[in-house]
This record gives structure tokens, C-alpha cells and sequence, in this order.
């Protein structure tokens, strides 16, 4: 008797370990990505007691490389949304309605090096959280597994199932695990560690009772790094559509905070000193998220550097940047910029500005409140006015009125 409880004992702590191997080679496949391309469907079902429920079924694809390249479709019966960028330039459309729109500036990834993120950043990222439509299919399909892999811990080991992905077989180990009040199964490939298939299941109350939700992601295909077309990350209207000014896809939430009090915040320069924002009430604020990879930043922040010369004594200018020091100093010492830069490497005032795009560049009026949201590259002209408007002199350089 003891003998048999000391084999399940071992048997049950040999499927543990191998649960938790398998989860690390899904954060190590996930961390190390650098360009992909996916196709997976998305099935949503409510089942209710007594009742039919109901079931949805989307379709998203994303693509990215590095650079900042990135492709996001979503479609769900007719209607589809697309976005697409090139490093520089992103795009957005909606075939549908034949409506299209350009935008200068270049994605930055939400995703913070794992070492760095705790539990509690973790379970939140496994909620669905978009902003934009890249934000919400990165989330679906590499986030979330990244995330959950990172909380795990109590997980078991199932069977195995070969899953078809682009018409291959994968070998795939079933892992079961609980990350809050939901149950999530992962087809995890037993040679690369990714997750080809996922089921996730909750229970939520509704008007008729108790529903049981079920969400379930399959790839369709998975391509890896030179596998990725470099076409994808490319755009070209048909001539029969329309260009709008800017577009809001379905389910995007496009935060412009013009109006809103600037949030506080304490942060480092790249010399070590702190600064808050709330130190500088009283004053005209330019707050600049950039960084030096950045071609639309590049372009933009000499504008910047001049306007800080420009308004000398009246505005502060500050960038926001989340590399690494060595690189930024370098970057700024060869360019010559003498603008304030403090450091975000964890990028939790990117978040809290809900920045998805660079360059965006606010400018915050004397009593802190933010006067002016810029997404994407602008021009002197532009900046000079937004910033002459909230200090109340005229917007023209002084050598043009003279």
C-alpha cells in the first residue's frame, strides 16, 4: 500500500515538472520572437441551461518583424479591419467600406521583459485589453499565452494530440491550468513550444442563470521568422476607395486625452535625476515619447529640439524614452539635441498615457491640464502653434515678425 502511494506520489511529481517544462519552453518561444505570422480563428460560445446559447466565430491574422513592421486583420463575416506599418508609416482600413486612412508614426510593443513584470501585470494581461487592432490581436495570440505561462502554478499534463497547422501535423502535449476563475487548456507543440490550439472556459452569471463561456483559438498558420512574406508589411488602396482623415476600426478605443489632467508621474533623466511632473505645475509642459529606432521620431524631434530652443525659459520640454541609456545618450550626443530626456524602461507612463503609437506628444497648459494630443509625426508650423496658443503669444517665430 505505502509502495503504490509513493508511486503516485512520483508519478504526480514527474507530471508536474513536465507541466512546468512544458510552460517554459511556451515563455521561452514566446519571448524570443522576432518576426511571425498567424492565422488563427477565434470561437466565442455561451452556453446558458435551459437554452440554446449562441456561438461567434472571428478570424485574425498577425503579422510583425522587426523595425516596428507589423500586419493585424480581424474579420468577422463581411466585415473585416485592417492596419498595417511599415516601421514608419501605418495604415488603416476597411474593405468593407472601401474607407482608408494613413497615419506617420510607428507602434510601440506593450510587452515588458518578463523579468521585469509581476504576477499582478501578468493575470492583467490575460484579459482582453485592446486599444487598437494590432494591440488586440498580439494580445489573443501571443500575449495572453506569454502571460499565463508566466503565472501558472499549479498546472497538469494531459495527453497528446497531433494538431494540423497549415496542412502539417504538430505533435502537441495538452496542459491544464487555472489562472484566476478560468480554465485554460494549451496545445502546446512538443518541438517549439508554441500554442497551435487553446480553450479557455469560465462561468458568469446572466439574467437566466448561470452561463458557462468558452473561448477557443486555432491556428490556421504559423510562420516564422524568414517563413514571414516582407509584402505583408506593405499597403495599396484599391483606386475605388476613400481616404479619410482618420479612421476608428471596431473595437478600437483611440484615447485622446486633450481636455483630461495630466497624470503625475516621477521619473529619472538619463543622469540619474528625478523629476515629477507636479514640480514643474506653474509652467508650460511638452511631454515627447519617442525613441531612437523611431523613423517618423527621427524626423520629428529635430523640429522639437528647436522649438525647446525657441521657447527657452517658457516651456519645458521633456522626452520620454524606454531604451536603454547607452543608447539614447549616444543617439542625443551625435545629433547634438540638448532636450531633458527621463527614462521609462518599464513603461508604465507609456501606459498610463495610453501611448500605442510614437511620436505622440502632448502639451500641458500651467494649471496641468493637457491642451494638446499629437499622434504621429507634425511639422514646425503645427507644434509651434499648439504651443504659442497655450502660452498666449503670437504662434509665428520671432524672425518672421520682425
Amino acid at each position: 500500500m505505502k509502495q503504490t502511494a509513493l508511486f503516485l506520489l512520483l508519478c504526480s511529481g514527474l507530471q508536474a515538472q513536465q507541466a512546468a517544462d512544458a510552460l517554459k519552453m511556451v515563455r521561452d518561444a514566446y519571448t524570443n520572437l522576432s518576426s511571425v505570422h498567424i492565422v488563427a480563428t477565434r470561437t466565442d460560445s455561451v452556453m446558458m441551461p435551459n437554452s440554446m446559447g449562441g456561438q461567434a466565430t472571428t478570424e485574425y491574422e498577425l503579422a510583425e518583424a522587426p523595425g516596428g513592421k507589423y500586419l493585424a486583420r480581424m474579420k468577422n463575416g463581411e466585415n473585416e479591419s485592417l492596419a498595417v506599418s511599415d516601421g514608419s508609416t501605418t495604415w488603416k482600413a476597411l474593405p468593407k467600406q472601401r474607407r482608408w486612412a494613413k497615419l506617420e508614426a510607428a507602434a510601440v510593443s506593450g510587452e515588458e521583459d518578463a523579468s521585469d513584470a509581476s504576477d499582478d501585470d501578468a493575470k492583467a494581461d490575460t484579459a482582453d485589453k485592446p486599444s487598437d487592432l494590432h494591440d488586440a490581436a498580439e494580445n489573443l495570440l501571443i500575449r495572453r499565452y506569454l502571460a499565463i505561462a508566466r503565472v501558472a502554478r499549479a498546472a497538469e499534463l494531459g495527453k497528446e494530440e497531433n494538431i494540423k497547422v497549415g496542412g502539417e501535423k504538430f505533435r502537441c502535449r495538452i496542459v491544464r491550468l487555472q489562472v484566476g476563475p478560468a480554465v485554460d487548456e494549451l496545445w502546446v507543440d512538443e518541438q517549439r513550444g508554441f500554442v497551435l490550439q487553446s480553450r479557455q472556459t469560465s462561468r458568469q452569471e446572466m439574467g437566466n442563470g448561470q452561463a458557462q463561456i468558452q473561448i477557443t483559438t486555432k491556428l490556421k498558420e504559423l510562420d516564422l521568422g524568414g517563413d514571414v512574406d516582407a509584402r505583408l508589411f506593405s499597403f495599396a488602396p484599391e483606386r475605388s476607395w476613400t481616404e479619410a482623415e482618420m479612421l476608428v476600426l471596431p473595437g478600437e478605443d483611440r484615447m485622446m486625452l486633450t481636455g483630461q489632467k495630466a497624470a503625475d508621474f516621477a521619473l529619472k533623466s538619463l543622469d540619474g535625476e528625478p523629476l515629477e511632473l507636479a514640480s514643474l505645475r506653474g509652467k508650460v509642459v511638452v511631454l515627447d515619447f519617442w525613441a531612437t529606432w523611431c523613423g517618423p521620431c527621427r524626423h520629428e524631434l529635430p523640429i522639437v529640439d528647436k522649438l525647446r530652443e525657441e521657447f527657452a525659459g517658457k516651456v519645458q520640454f521633456l522626452g520620454i524614452n524606454d531604451e536603454d541609456n547607452g543608447t539614447v545618450k549616444s543617439f542625443l550626443r551625435k545629433n547634438s539635441y540638448g532636450i531633458t530626456v527621463l527614462m521609462d524602461s518599464k513603461r508604465t507612463v507609456h501606459r498610463t498615457y495610453g501611448v500605442h503609437a510614437i511620436p505622440t506628444l502632448f502639451v500641458i497648459d500651467r494649471e496641468g491640464v493637457i491642451r494638446q494630443h499629437f499622434i504621429g509625426g507634425r511639422e514646425a508650423p503645427e507644434l509651434r502653434k499648439a504651443i504659442a496658443e497655450v502660452l498666449g503669444v503670437p504662434s509665428e517665430p520671432a524672425e518672421a515678425r520682425r
